[in-house]
């Protein structure tokens, strides 16, 4: 049976595009090399050494900046290692890339590819070389790297701005995302023996649904130090910190153990929760009651605390729509029978695969029962995160890659479906709830039917899932502070 997992948060450390060669270059000139720590939970499991040194590229003087990253974690009680090896051609004149690649490591894991810059365009190569995507770049967007950020010490260093949004280029999703940048204030902070002066943002990323904290050298704009929402933080260090590592906790993040063991999960048919935790992003009244599920209590930004209970009914299968599904009787469903973002429902070895599964089903639920079937038969876990088509080209991926795989094989194949997230109950720690990630399909007058394909849960989910929102970032974040079973039945 696959175990449950999410979209681990620790892999912000990665961009997906990765090295493979570089442009020509003359010799680099003197070189800087300097280290960065990092925690994961308080803990520190990994470190980063950097090295920035001048060059040229067809007689212009550019920056070099390259970065070594390790980190180690456990995950299920397995240990994970990853190392990730980014480069960047910086233009001193405007702070951006002209070039990037970056390689990806774990376990026998690799992904990689490289980026150039030619002509107001981006040219993306994956690692293997298979086929170039070109973006075209608007006016004024920003490339930006891992260490040094001019344009923010330019509008909030030496400028007096107190907010500012940007379009930057995400490498990782080959998208112009706008990122708002707050002042909060300035410090000093004492580091490496040194002491900086900085100035202190607030990045705010609607794709991810992330709030970061950034220190930066008023003087060089270097990173001097940042806090996420997901746990992580990092900080400039000395280099002894290579031999001070040690493993990070993934569990004890995504897990909080809970006052009560069921044996039968899938037979869970009630349950009552006390919860209090924090969301990212945050919920509103309509994501938290739903068919299935009500919620009392109180929500106050990213936070909630109140009674959930949660009573998902499984689907008979009576009078479903027809396959293929008639929209002109259901327009309200475009949304989701469009590809988007991670979602790639046109793509055309995912709807080959649709057609190929869906051929002959009597109705819109056998076709769907198909589709959760077939993933649920050929698509191991891991906690590796990825877009639908990744995970299909893989063959694994965690609870939120699976399913993002499960809507967009459905919504190839013509059927409205989309992901949910909240968390559900497990045998972790003795008994849990863990972060997760599910689908809904629709059905007709029936309306949305939930189902899990990592925890093989073909046609329902058990009462166990309780539902935080429709996913509509690239990362989510629960807090947990307390989730207190108060009554569960299982059976009929």
């Amino acid at each position: 049976m696959k175990t449950i997992h999410i979209i681990i948060a620790l892999l912000i450390l990665a961009a997906l595009f990765g090295s493979c060669k570089e442009k020509k270059q003359q010799p680099d000139g003197d070189t800087d090399i300097y280290y960065s720590a990092i925690e994961f939970n308080n803990v520190l499991c990994g470190y980063s050494v950097i090295s920035l040194s001048d060059s040229l590229v067809k007689g212009n003087t550019i920056k070099v900046l390259r970065q070594n990253t390790f980190f180690n974690f456990t995950a299920l009680g397995k240990d994970v290692t990853q190392f990730h090896k980014y480069t960047y051609f910086i233009d001193t004149s405007s702070g951006n890339f002209i070039y990037h690649d970056s390689y990806h490591k774990q376990g026998n894991i690799e992904s990689g590819g490289f980026v150039y810059v030619e002509d107001g365009k981006i040219r993306v190569t994956s690692l293997d070389g298979s086929g170039d995507t070109l973006i075209p770049l608007p006016e004024n967007v920003v490339l930006p790297n891992t260490q040094f950020f001019p344009y923010l010490i330019y509008d909030f260093g030496d400028g007096n701005l107190e907010k500012k949004t940007y379009q930057i280029f995400e490498v990782r999703t080959q998208t112009i995302a706008e990122i708002t940048y707050t002042r909060t204030g300035e410090e000093q902070l004492d580091l490496t023996g040194s002491r900086y002066d900085a100035v202190v943002l607030t990045e705010s990323n609607p794709a991810t649904g992330l709030e970061t904290k950034l220190w930066i050298d008023k003087k060089t704009g270097k990173r001097l130090k940042m806090e996420s929402q997901n746990h992580l933080r990092m900080y400039l260090a000395e280099a002894a910190v290579q031999k001070r590592i040690e493993t990070g906790n993934w569990d004890e993040v995504v897990f909080m153990k809970t006052n009560r063991f069921i044996k039968d999960i899938h037979a869970i048919s009630y349950m009552k929760i006390k919860c209090n935790l924090e969301q990212v992003p945050a919920a509103t009244k309509e994501d938290l009651n739903v068919p299935g599920q009500t919620f009392t209590g109180h929500i106050n930004g990213n936070k909630l605390e109140g009674i959930f209970e949660i009573a998902h009914k499984k689907y008979d299968g009576k009078n479903p729509p027809s396959f293929p599904l008639n929209t002109d009787r259901y327009e309200d469903m475009g949304k989701w029978l469009k590809a988007e973002g991670r979602i790639e429902s046109n793509d055309p070895v995912l709807v080959a695969k649709a057609k190929e599964i869906t051929t002959g089903s009597q109705d819109l639920w056998d076709a769907s029962r198909r589709i959760s079937q077939w993933v649920i038969e050929n698509i191991d876990g891991s906690i590796l995160g990825g877009t639908a088509r990744e995970t299909f080209d893989r063959g694994n991926g965690a609870c939120g890659s699976q399913s993002l795989l499960m809507a967009a094989l459905c919504r190839a194949a013509g059927i409205p479906a989309r992901v949910v997230w909240g968390s559900m109950y497990t045998h972790e720690m003795g008994g849990s709830f863990g972060q997760h990630a599910w689908n809904e399909i629709f059905m007709g007058d029936a309306g949305w039917i939930p189902v899990d394909v990592t925890f093989h849960e073909a046609d329902y989910v058990d009462s166990g899932h309780l539902r935080l929102g429709v996913l509509h970032t690239q990362q989510t974040i629960i807090n947990f502070s307390e989730l207190e079973i108060m009554e569960f039945k299982t059976g009929n």
